[in-house]
């Protein structure tokens, strides 16, 4: 009982007493009667004590009706209201019951529950989002769109449902109104969009149309740049798509104008490698080969990449000038107070001369540094047999298959490549069955000419 109810019962039952207490004390007055009509003595009267109850009552009577009305009415609506309470709870928890289907992959269940919610909340935003998700998962892309459109008509101006509809047609096979829906995004939802423009930057990198590629990165990064999330930006794209600008430039025989480009390039990313490498090759477009040479070395002083010591050794075998090699590698020997590179380098080239005794010369010294590089011993190996030393090339051929992780039988995942010094009837690496086999070079001899039968192959747990 609430403490207010109780106090009024106690009031009640104190003006009871009090009244009855007053009745009694004038019970003479309140027999005495109460004319209505006539004169005292001849007309119609009612006893006094019932004129007071009756004027009583015509107050009381409707303030008890009302609130016992609107208690009625209150206990009415809590008890509607506690019944909808648990109907929503319960369908609550049926969502969260899909939340955990659809994470642990119970497509086929998480739609049966997501009915059951549905068929309660018609119009629910997530409930609908969830059901088409699923059945598109399913391969039912044509209920995927109902569900969808179904929320498209409930919320017009929701873009996750426009993107789920074009994820839709797409899995039914109709691209160009998947391709319409993306199309509308950009055209009707002003600063959204950036996944579509993202799919559409892709495809455009992966058909090298660089222009448009380059096209759809304003657009992202203006669309990041009005949202104040610069932070999301991706120079790292901007930084590649630039530099492919300048590959066309130089295709279209446009020099001038792709050195411009990559020259802004090297200033701002100085640890940028392909724009350095790409200057290079634009000045000797230009016929600038000493300039040419002065970026490449430029570029390894500055990152210590062997590339540009490539390059620049190519450049000179190339133009047929190989004591300008020698002499430009010597120099970067000298200048360098860390010189393996640059010796290993020039230990190359000696090789690539057919100075054997000079490349030997230049690389001896520097085995107690590379030590661990299966190059270097193989280059070794390479000098060694062209001198005649064949015990000593075979020595330095093996050191390196031995640092190549190379062993004498070699067996390796048909599936995803994991290599094992012995046969496995289950790949650690991918967890699938069967897969395990003799890693046999198909250019040079095919399985089946050894005998080797295709088996079948059961895959492991892992999903692509």
């Amino acid at each position: 009982m609430r403490p207010r109810t109780f106090v009024i019962l106690l009031a009640a039952l104190f003006v009871t007493i009090v009244v009855a207490f007053l009745s009694v004390l004038n019970r003479e007055l309140l027999v005495q009667p109460f004319w209505l009509s006539g004169t005292p003595g001849s007309g119609w009267n009612v006893p006094l004590f019932l004129v007071v109850l009756a004027v009583f009552l015509s107050g009381f009577l409707p303030v008890v009706v009302r609130m016992l009305v609107e208690t009625v009415r209150r206990d009415l609506a809590e008890r509607r209201a506690r019944r909808e309470s648990r109907a929503a709870e319960s369908l609550d928890q049926t969502y969260r019951r899909v939340v955990d289907l659809l994470a642990d992959g119970q497509l086929t269940k998480a739609v049966r529950e997501l009915e059951v919610v549905l068929a309660a909340r018609g119009d629910d935003f997530s409930s609908l989002l969830a059901h088409g998700d699923a059945l598109r998962e399913l391969g039912e892309p044509d209920e995927a769109v109902r569900s969808h459109q179904r929320a498209a008509d409930a919320y017009p101006r929701s873009v996750a449902v426009q993107y789920a509809l074009a994820a839709d047609f797409e899995a039914a096979g109709d691209a160009a109104t998947a391709e319409e829906i993306r199309n509308r995004i950009l055209r009707d939802f002003p600063g959204r969009g950036l996944t579509v423009l993202r799919e559409r930057r892709a495809r455009a990198v992966a058909a090298r149309d660089w222009r448009r590629a380059s096209h759809f990165q304003d657009e992202i990064d203006a669309l990041l740049e009005s949202a104040g999330e610069s932070r999301r930006k991706s120079p790292e794209v901007r930084l590649g798509l630039d530099y492919q600008r300048a590959v066309t430039l130089l295709e279209e025989e446009r020099a001038d104008d792709a050195i411009a480009v990559l020259s802004g390039l090297v200033e701002r990313h100085p640890d940028f490698l392909p724009p350095r490498v790409l200057l290079g090759e634009a000045l000797l477009v230009q016929g600038k080969p000493e300039a040419a040479v002065k970026t490449w070395r430029e570029g390894f002083e500055h990152t210590g990449s062997p590339t540009f010591l490539l390059r620049i050794e190519d450049h000179f075998i190339e133009s047929e000038q190989p004591q300008q090699a020698i002499d430009t590698l010597r120099e970067l020997i000298a200048s360098r107070p860390d010189d393996v590179l640059a010796r290993f380098f020039l230990g190359r080239l000696y090789y690539r001369l057919e100075m054997h005794d000079d490349a030997w010369r230049t690389l001896a010294p520097l085995e107690d540094r590379v030590e661990a590089s299966p190059t270097f011993h193989f280059l070794l190996g390479r000098i060694h047999e062209r001198r005649g030393e064949l015990a000593r090339a075979a020595e330095r051929f093996q050191r390196s298959a031995r640092l190549l992780g190379v062993r004498d039988a070699e067996f390796s995942c048909s599936r995803c490549g994991s290599r094992y010094g012995e046969w496995m009837d289950r790949c650690e690496g991918c967890g699938s069955w069967g897969t395990v086999e003799l890693s046999v070079d198909d250019q040079i001899l095919d399985p089946e000419s050894l005998g080797v039968t295709r088996v079948p192959v059961w895959e492991g747990t892992r999903e692509d």
